[in-house]
């Protein structure tokens, strides 16, 4: 009875021993899985950053920024508001806003495509939550810029706090989610 119980703790001791191993395994697979996601994932960034630093030096990139403006401009132009516009600078109601790469969602946009091409999944897929993820956060950035031109008329005491803290905090978050609707999307 003795010898059986000790065979009996020696086959749970190896069984655990086992289990623990392939535990150790496991999370070892999952930790290279995200490794490889994080390395991949910045990479992209640098290469995309690299990229746009690259022509902006070489070409002249005020075209995103001139047409963000223009686009701007067309909406309060819309709303009856007097909009004065000379490239990337605009003038509506007299406050004046200039555009720069900042505020044209290139570099979100930079970021939201690296996580989606690093994300293990099929070409296909990534092209369609690109093709969908950079026009929606460009369309929030246009929101968002009207939502600031709109506090810097009427409260321009509050336009650096918003835009410094409020948006770019919030647009973060924007970048997340639409990565995440990409992501539940394709399950």
């Amino acid at each position: 009875m003795e010898k059986r119980r000790k065979v009996g703790k020696r086959k749970k001791v190896e069984r655990d021993i086992t289990h623990r191993n392939i535990t150790i395994v496991e999370r070892a697979r999952e930790m290279e899985e995200a490794l490889k996601y994080v390395a991949l994932f910045l990479a992209f960034c640098l290469a995309f950053y690299l990229v746009y630093y690259f022509l902006r030096l070489r070409c002249s990139l005020s075209l995103l920024n001139d047409m963000t403006a223009l686009i701007l401009g067309g909406i309060f132009s819309l709303c009856g508001a007097n909009v004065i516009l000379k490239g990337a600078t605009l003038s509506i109601n007299g406050f004046v806003l200039e555009i720069i790469d900042e505020c044209t969602a290139v570099f979100s946009s930079i970021v939201y495509c690296s996580a989606v091409l690093a994300y293990p999944t099929t070409l296909k897929k990534k092209c369609i939550g690109i093709a969908f993820g950079v026009p929606a956060l460009y369309t929030i950035n246009i929101i968002r810029l009207f939502i600031l031109t709109l506090i810097g008329i009427h409260h321009p005491e509050m336009f650096e706090f918003v835009h410094v803290y409020l948006w770019q905090a919030s647009f973060i978050i924007f970048v997340v989610v639409i990565f995440l609707l990409w992501l539940n999307s394709i399950r």
